[in-house]
């Protein structure tokens, strides 16, 4: 059975045992800051599990995308080299919010793995928690598995936990087992199913009992509203049990990503005998799929959270791409065949593969660059290794922040030459350099806080925000704390938009009914549906009392302006660019908004230009704009374009702005397009491989900005005496006449230096191997004028060498040159032998080389390449 047809299997039995089938979520958790990556099928569902949200259907089954490579679930090291790990992988799951529970669940399993899966009951075992004899009584008596082929095991093994806080419960698995022959043994003091190598897990059905929460800073179990069950079969294992297969790679999963690799490097995995490269083409296909799929859900790589673990996957990749003497950019060239086992039940992804195809290009291209300078680093260090010592951590460091070399990479390296790292060098160098980059920002709610969050929304629910409607209303305050100076403010309701979806949080003021109270510095959402308030001067305000909270006006609907301004600017780029682009940030203020976007060249201005027209054109047409709250499906249907790589709930937001633009979005808008007045682009730079960075203004800010700039034009006018169409032809004719005038007096430089050097260089001395030795002091430190001088030098004086220098302060400058076809000196390596008496940096090649060093010392150094010169 292929893997689409067990997909279909799977899905098709629960749907028929009353499920309903949910879309996978996104890789990129949806305000989960627990988890780095979505880890498994039950992430979408946390809500329904705790009863905070109530489902249409206490039923549902999924086939939801996974990503483990970073964080408590990492499982990158290993990929490649065992039978089973992966970074990304598909987790079948069936799940029940408090309808059936133990004995409906494992019936269910049973069923479709014997029946519609047909697979041999011999070739099950079952664990259960060592406290769970329910589940083991209906494994044994309502299933017919007999007592031997079931294990009791503890907490470590049979009891689940999605994280720290969260939904939890004992589990029982089921294990398939692939023979005696690939037994690997059963460790000292365990059972027979912990043999790995022969039995393995492919299906672990968690019974939800329990929930984890956070009450102050002490975690607390407390039982669930209603028991459920959460569910979890990985696919890949599952398909190579059907398939007669021992390693996942080798099922049809992997096929078109094998085969590809095949074509590309001249090997075939299925006939290959090595096992090195084997394990190359495995890490190769594994990280092609975690990279692929997490870059068409939004992760963009960079150099920070979720996009340096995809940097890190995508650079394994390549040197592994290297191993197999692939040595031109070619990772991505392997996104279709992705596709081909995975874009059927994930078309979202599939319409985004050029954008992985151009942004893989990209990333490949940098690292390349650099790998073989790295690589050469590593080598040469290698050989200053010692037995018995550690590899440089300053030198992991230095691959690390100037090479781009993810540790884990310089780590691989190491262990394939058997050395170990210096892991607490390298951790001192990166504390170093962040002490170092450390700089003021905007007071954020920090990490360590989430805690109070949490507990908070737990005992007082989400917060109304009614900003909408208004920017005014009375509130009870239902608690406040005072951290690091700092007050957190939190009420039943509030008119203050907390920062979210790009947009700044509110700012403002509280009153009592004799005045003002406290200033409102910013707002936040530390958790989702939770509005903090955040002061400075809340000193007065008493938990339980009604006040009246004000957003700042102004500032609000500057951010409004600004806020619709991107949705216009998105579209007008989407138009003008191509549907490749996707939104990779943003950030929407009063004074000005920030748009990030996936696009691999810098615009041109004619593109710049069109931008703006098509922004401003909406504008003055007065398009309506509209908020409609609807459902995921009818959102879809209507176009709305949903923020790249976004989780959203049933219930969204949807934007629309006339014909032109239609998104979901939380934040708050204008009415009317017309309200934003003017749209002027200020700055497009590159913000990393990929992604580009618009910065741009409205309404009277774009004003204020279009009239300096007049007023400066009206001062060039008066400068240059002219009007403003012929401003710039006399500017191109000034420039012009400067240019000519530069090269007059570049040529009129030459003649000087050609007449000095007559002087300078009369005074040679023969050298043993038939060339002559010449040192002369250079009359300006200049460098272009020193490398003339050497031009000139060498053509007058084809057997010469010359050494010169000139000083410059505490700097003393130097150069070693002759001819090319003079092979019998090596000015680089003479050169290395005398610079370090002066402290000096430099290089170069055999018949050129150049330096700098301290200028005290400059006498000494001219002895010394006398010395090793004649």
């Amino acid at each position: 059975m292929r893997a689409q047809e067990i997909r279909n299997a799977f899905s098709q039995y629960f749907i028929r045992q009353g499920h309903e089938k949910h879309k996978s979520s996104s890789l990129v958790p949806h305000n989960d800051p627990t988890i780095l990556f979505a880890n498994a099928g039950m992430n979408q569902f946390k809500d329904f599990f705790t009863g905070k949200a109530t489902p249409s259907n206490r039923r549902a089954v999924t086939i939801q995308k996974c990503v483990r490579a970073g964080g408590k679930h990492n499982d990158l090291e290993n990929v490649g080299f065992t039978a089973r790990h992966h970074t990304f992988f598909e987790m079948l799951g069936n799940f029940s919010f408090g309808d059936y529970f133990k004995k409906d669940a494992i019936k269910f399993a049973w069923e479709l793995l014997t029946v519609d899966l047909k697979i041999p009951k011999e070739k099950l075992r079952v664990t259960v928690h060592e406290s769970d004899d329910e589940a083991l009584m209906i494994w044994h008596k309502d299933m017919g598995v007999p007592l031997e082929w079931i294990y009791k095991l503890g907490d470590k093994s049979n009891f689940w936990e999605m994280g720290d806080v969260g939904p939890c419960g004992p589990c029982t698995e089921i294990f398939f087992d692939h023979g005696a022959e690939k037994s690997t043994g059963t460790p000292a003091g365990c059972q027979e199913i912990d043999d790995e190598g022969r039995f393995v897990e492919i299906w672990n059905l968690v019974f939800m009992q329990f929930e984890k929460y956070y009450e102050g800073n002490e975690i607390k179990r407390k039982p669930l509203p209603k028991p459920s069950v959460d569910t979890g079969a990985g696919i890949e294992r599952i398909a190579a049990a059907l398939q007669g297969k021992y390693y996942n790679y080798d099922s049809d999963i992997f096929e078109p990503i094998m085969k590809a690799i095949g074509g590309m490097s001249g090997k075939n995995y299925y006939a290959e005998n090595s096992e090195s490269i084997k394990s190359s083409f495995r890490v190769v296909a594994d990280h092609i799929r975690s990279s692929t799929m997490l870059i068409t859900d939004g992760v963009i790589p960079s150099n920070e959270g979720r996009g340096y673990v995809l940097r890190r996957i995508i650079r394994r990749a390549v040197r592994h791409l290297s191993l197999l003497g692939l040595k031109d950019i070619s990772f991505y060239k392997l996104v279709p065949a992705v596709f081909e086992s995975l874009g059927q039940e994930y078309p979202d992804n599939a319409a985004n593969a050029s954008l992985a195809e151009k942004l893989l290009k990209l990333e490949e291209d940098k690292f390349r660059k650099t790998l073989d300078t790295g690589l050469s680093l590593i080598n040469e260090e290698l050989t200053k290794v010692k037995m018995g010592t550690k590899f440089s951590g300053e030198i992991a460091f230095k691959l690390y922040d100037t090479f781009g070399f993810p540790l884990d990479l310089t780590e691989v390296i190491l262990r394939e030459k058997n050395l170990e790292l210096d892991s607490q060098a390298f951790e001192d160098a990166m504390k170093r350099q962040k002490e170092q980059s450390k700089k003021g920002g905007k007071f954020k709610v920090q990490e360590d806080n989430l805690k109070l969050f949490y507990s908070l929304k737990e005992n007082f629910g989400e917060t109304n925000f009614t900003g909408y409607l208004e920017t005014s209303s009375k509130a009870k305050l239902i608690a406040k704390e005072e951290i690091d100076e700092k007050f957190y403010l939190l009420f039943d309701k509030t008119p203050f938009y907390g920062e979210g979806g790009g947009q700044v949080g509110d700012q403002g003021e509280i009153f009592s009914a004799e005045g003002k109270l406290a200033t409102i510095i910013d707002t936040q959402k530390p958790v989702d549906g939770l509005h903090v308030h955040l002061s400075s001067d809340a000193d007065a305000l008493i938990v339980g009392e009604t006040y009246t909270l004000n957003v700042n006006n102004r500032e609000r609907e500057l951010t409004k302006r600004n806020h619709s301004a991107t949705h216009l600017l998105q579209s007008a780029l989407i138009k003008v660019l191509g549907n490749h682009v996707k939104q990779a940030g943003s950030s929407v203020g009063p004074d000005r908004l920030r748009f990030d976007f996936t696009h691999s060249e810098a615009l041109s201005p004619e593109e710049i230009a069109n931008v703006e027209e098509l922004v401003n054109n909406s504008i003055l047409k007065s398009l309506p704009v509209s908020a409609d709250i609807m459902t995921k499906d009818e959102a879809t249907k209507k176009g709305a374009m949903a923020l790249f790589g976004e989780k959203y709930g049933d219930k969204v937001r949807v934007l629309t702005m006339g014909d032109f633009s239609c998104e979901l979005c939380g934040g708050t808008h204008v009415k009317n397009t017309n309200e934003i007045g003017l749209f002027k682009i200020i700055v497009e730079t590159s913000l990393a491989s990929g992604v580009r960075r618009i910065e741009a203004i409205t309404s009277t800010n774009a004003t204020d900005y279009l009239l300096n700039r007049s007023k400066i034009l009206t001062e060039v006018e008066k400068s240059f005496s002219v009007k403003e169409e012929k401003v710039l032809i006399k500017i191109n004719a000034l420039f012009n006449d400067l240019k000519d005038k530069n090269k007059m007096i570049e040529t009129l430089n030459d003649r000087v230096q050609s007449f000095e050097s007559q002087n300078l260089f009369n005074s040679h001395r023969s050298l043993s191997n038939g060339l002559t030795f010449t040192l002369a002091k250079a009359p300006t430190a200049d460098q272009g004028n020193m490398r003339k001088l050497g031009d000139i030098f060498v053509e007058k004086f084809p057997k010469g060498v010359l050494f010169l220098y000139a000083l410059e302060g505490d700097k003393v400058s130097f150069i070693l040159k002759t001819q090319k076809a003079n092979s019998n000196i090596d000015c680089s390596g003479l050169l290395k032998q005398v610079m370090p008496i002066v402290n000096g940096r430099g290089g170069g090649k055999p018949d050129n080389a150049q330096g700098s060093g301290e200028a005290s010392k400059t006498q000494e150094l001219l002895k010394a390449i006398e010395g090793v010169m004649l």
